[in-house]
Parts: C-alpha cells; sequence; structure tokens
C-alpha cells in the first residue's frame, strides 16, 4: 500500500484502488487450486478454486463497483498472487481475459517437489497450461533464493508463453529477482514492478546487470545469465532475448536466452548490449561440475516445542529425538535457499535483532549445516 501512494504522489503511476483478500491458513490451496486431472496426482480434493473465482467476479467486483468510482473493463482490471496465489491468478487470468486486463503471477505454486527416501528431488508439474493467446499482459516472476522454488519453472513457463504468441516486453514480463526468497517481504520489494507495469509509466532504461554463475563445467548442469534491466520509474526485467559477445567463442558460446555453452578449458569475458546500455562478465570453463550436492541440515529447537514429526528448514527434516531435526537432500547445483525455520505454514521461527532476519545457504559443495532456533513467532 505504501509502494502505491508513493508511485502515485510522484507521478509514476495513476491512482488504483487495492483489494485484498483474505485467506484462511488451512484452507488456502483448496481455495487457490482449480480442478485438473494433474492436480489429483500431487493433492487430495476438494478443489475450490472454481468456486474462488466466482466469488472475486460475482460478489467481491459489484460490491467494489457500486461502492466506489471505478473504471470498469479488462484493461482497467488486474489481478495480482504470490505462490499459490499465483497459480489462482495464473488460472483466472487465462480463463476470464475478458474481466482481468492484466496479471501479475508472482514465484508461482506450478511444480511440487519433495525428496525421496534416498533425498533425490522428485518434480511434478500440476498446473494447467492453456495454450492459448488471450488480451492478456502478463507479469510473471521468481526469486533467486526460493529453493525449490526454482528460477527455470518461470523461464519455462516464460518460453511456453512466447510460443503461444505473447512478445516478451509488451503483453510478457518476466522478472527472476536475484537472492530474493519465498516470502511476503520478498513479494512486496517488487511490487511496484508489475503495478508500473499495469498502471504507470516504466521509463527508459537506466542500467542492467549479468546475474548468475560465473563458473561453468563442460561436463555439468545448465547454467543461464540473468540479465536484469532497470528502469528511471524502478521499473525491473529480465531480458529475454539478448545479444551476447563473447572475447574468446573458442571458450563458450552464450545463447539469446542466456544459456552457455561452455566450449573448453579457459576464461573469457562476455559482454551484453541494450540499447545504450552495456553490462559484461569474466567467465571461466571448468572440466566437471556436479549436476546435485549434499547438503545435511540439523536444527536445534526449545525444549518447550512440541514433538513435531518434521519442520522445515530449506527442506524437510525429520525428528530425530531431543528436540533435534535432521536431514539431508542432494540439491540442484547451485541453488539457493533464504527462510527462516518452520513448523508449517506461518509457524516460523523468530529470530534476534543482530540483523539478522533469515537464513540463507548456496549448494555449491558438499555442506553440513547446523541452525539452533531461540524462539517461536506467535
Amino acid at each position: 500500500m505504501r509502494q502505491q501512494i508513493v508511485l502515485v504522489s510522484e507521478g509514476r503511476m495513476e491512482e488504483i484502488i487495492i483489494v485484498g483478500i483474505a485467506t484462511v491458513p488451512h484452507q488456502r490451496l483448496n481455495e487457490y487450486f482449480h480442478d485438473n486431472p494433474r492436480m489429483h496426482e500431487v493433492t487430495d480434493p476438494p478443489f475450490a478454486g472454481e468456486q474462488y473465482e466466482a466469488f472475486i467476479i460475482e460478489e467481491v467486483m459489484p460490491y467494489m463497483n457500486a461502492t466506489f468510482r471505478t473504471l470498469q473493463g479488462p484493461e482497467y482490471t488486474a489481478m495480482m498472487g504470490s505462490s499459490a496465489g499465483g497459480i489462482v491468478t495464473y488460472n483466472i487470468g487465462f480463463r476470464r481475459p475478458e474481466i482481468f486486463g492484466s496479471i501479475a503471477v508472482m514465484s508461482p505454486f506450478f511444480v511440487k517437489t519433495e525428496f525421496d527416501t534416498e533425498g533425490q528431488l522428485q518434480e511434478y508439474p500440476f498446473y494447467q497450461r492453456y495454450g492459448t493467446h488471450p488480451n492478456l499482459r502478463i507479469w510473471l516472476d521468481m526469486g533467486g533464493a526460493e529453493g525449490v522454488f526454482m528460477e527455470k519453472y518461470a523461464r519455462v513457463e516464460a518460453e511456453r508463453l512466447i510460443h503461444d504468441g505473447f512478445v516478451p516486453g509488451e503483453d510478457l514480463m518476466l522478472f527472476l529477482d536475484p537472492g530474493a526468497g519465498h516470502s511476503q517481504r520478498d513479494w512486496a520489494g517488487r511490487a511496484q514492478a508489475p503495478l508500473l507495469y499495469f498502471f504507470g509509466h516504466i521509463g527508459e532504461p537506466a542500467s542492467i546487470q549479468l546475474h548468475g554463475d560465473s563458473v561453468v563445467g563442460i561436463n555439468g548442469p545448465l547454467k543461464q545469465l540473468n540479465p536484469v534491466i532497470t528502469y528511471t520509474s524502478g521499473f525491473v526485467q529480465t531480458l529475454m532475448n539478448g545479444t551476447f559477445h563473447v572475447e574468446d567463442p573458442d571458450v563458450l558460446r552464450v545463447w539469446p536466452d542466456g544459456s552457455i555453452t561452455p566450449r573448453a578449458l579457459g576464461s573469457t569475458r562476455m559482454f551484453l548490449q541494450y540499447g545504450g546500455l552495456t553490462a559484461d562478465k569474466e567467465m571461466r570453463v571448468v572440466d566437471e561440475m556436479p549436476e546435485f550436492v549434499k547438503v545435511t541440515v540439523q536444527v536445534k529447537v526449545p525444549p518447550s516445542t512440541p514433538p513435531y514429526p518434521s519442520i522445515y528448514a530449506g527442506f524437510e527434516l525429520p525428528y530425530c529425538g531431543e528436540g533435534l531435526y535432521r536431514g539431508s537432500a542432494m540439491i540442484p547445483h547451485g541453488l539457493t535457499f533464504a527462510f527462516k525455520v518452520s513448523r508449517g505454514f506461518g509457524l516460523h521461527e523468530k529470530i534476534g535483532t543482530s540483523g539478522l532476519n533469515r537464513r540463507s545457504f548456496t549448494a555449491s559443495s558438499e555442506i553440513d549445516l547446523f541452525y539452533e532456533v531461540e524462539d517461536w513467532d506467535v
């Protein structure tokens, strides 16, 4: 809300009305999930997405239109949601583009992930794709430190939307937010970007920066750069189709989508030019990098903590007795997690005033981590 006031007062955005809809934690997923065959493969019904959609369109919107001086029509109406709220926003946008002309799909819960008993990552995409190109503007994002809510899921969907006819920079904007986790704080930190896209003036490109790993392996996982453009208004986006130049093309090649193909051992510098802006990055090619690295996490909780079967510290940790939780997982190389230790939705640890507001680690090599929870938020 504060961002809206600032954007309007500075003339960067039109006046808008924001409607926030409360959610009940234990009903949240059911309310936000539309029914489709793949949904039944990952979770149990009932799925109330259709009822939630009807509630917004048939009850909330008529009330707002009758009570306030609203501009009506899809060009004046947008919907925004994060995580599971991102998937319901995606579905409603494609199902009802005559109502919503713009949607912001933030850190969408498109893929269920879990680690099996051997610590191997299993991925289950469960969202419904529509394969259509309605008159709809889409903002799609993901944070770079969301753990198993991986950037690649947003990239893949963006590529599919382009195949459906959406045009990057016009009716499709992608932003991969470097260092951002999966939390309300992170979503609030970038909410002004879709607001500017839908209702404001994004201004002109002011700077460009290349994010991503600087080391790639001839044998190993695919690495992809994240070119972030910042505009004079504060708007940001990830460039999806760039022209890269490599000083020594015998060492590596960079494709327009930022994918890197290593060719030979060595180092080189690569450049990206966008309009009058230029960014560069030193890159090194090594022989081999692991696809996955083993990460072990142990957490000690306060004696007053009830013995939950498991807690979460980046991934699920089973209880092993005497106030300790411990687990191991094979994490995709380079994946970053920023989190608070959690006993479930909204039940997070209370972190002191030392300046630390969350934990974080990056799976760059095999690591063994220990965290101690001082207290729980109530």
